[in-house]
């Protein structure tokens, strides 16, 4: 099972995905964990690299950049000989043929792309990026590389629901009540989709160019999810490319 973003298939030029826990060669409770840092085996994590992207099309030796991912509102703009970025948590380019990957389990990730000046972004949004308005950030990282808000188009990814995802008071003080469900003892459901929908709105995208992934991270059993499984989860790899 893959996640294909039906927001970009009217742009055959690009590549974008969302991985699940389906598919990989990991031991339970692993499956497809296309993480380095959960305790899977390296070896099972390039095949699992490698079963994702032989089924997306994507072309062996492809450059890749990942980044170790803080939950901060770093945006860096890469040319794809990057390899890994240290503290950083969304990813720009306009070069072709370079893969932008961000990792989850139950953050949101976040892909953009705008076809007029062939920028693309992937995001990594838990609740502290989301806060420090990662999203807005990445969008305006685009637009002082010369995109229009009005031109972009975007996914926000599978990942932990409203309905599921509960936060103690520290946290819900800092989001509008509107991403918040109180529930009792001051516990509060906190909606990170929403909250980063509203930032790409504030910032001008077109409501009608946004996809919102419906799929709940926590709730659903066939993705990966840290508040669920804790240390037993692998992680997901959302990412986006666009071909030559």
């Amino acid at each position: 099972m893959i996640i294909i973003p039906e927001i970009f298939r009217p742009f055959p030029e690009i590549i974008a995905a969302q991985s699940t826990k389906l598919g990989g060669v990991s031991p339970e409770p692993y499956g497809m964990n296309l993480s380095s840092h959960v305790g899977d085996e390296q070896a099972n994590v390039d095949e699992n690299r490698r079963l994702l992207f032989e089924s997306l099309g994507i072309p062996n030796g492809v450059r890749q950049v990942y980044q170790n991912q803080v939950h901060s509102a770093n945006v860096r703009y890469v040319r794809g000989d990057e390899g890994i970025l240290k503290e950083n948590d969304a990813l720009v380019t306009k070069e072709a043929n370079v893969l932008l990957g961000v990792t989850v389990a139950d953050c949101t990730p976040i892909l953009l792309y705008d076809p007029n000046t062939k920028l693309i972004a992937a995001v990594h949004a838990g609740w502290r990026g989301t806060e420090q308005m990662i999203a807005l950030a990445a969008v305006r990282k685009m637009i002082e590389l010369g995109a229009e808000p009005k031109n972009i188009y975007a996914f926000i990814g599978a990942s932990a629901s409203r309905d599921k995802y509960e936060v103690g008071l520290e946290v819900a003080t800092l989001f509008e009540e509107k991403h918040l469900v109180a529930l009792e003892g001051q516990k509060y459901l906190l909606d990170v989709k929403g909250a980063n929908l509203d930032q790409l709105l504030y910032v001008g995208i077109p409501r009608e160019q946004i996809e919102v992934s419906p799929l709940c991270s926590i709730s659903d059993e066939r993705l990966h999810s840290y508040r669920r499984d804790g240390k037993k989860s692998g992680r997901m790899l959302a990412l986006i490319m666009r071909k030559a």
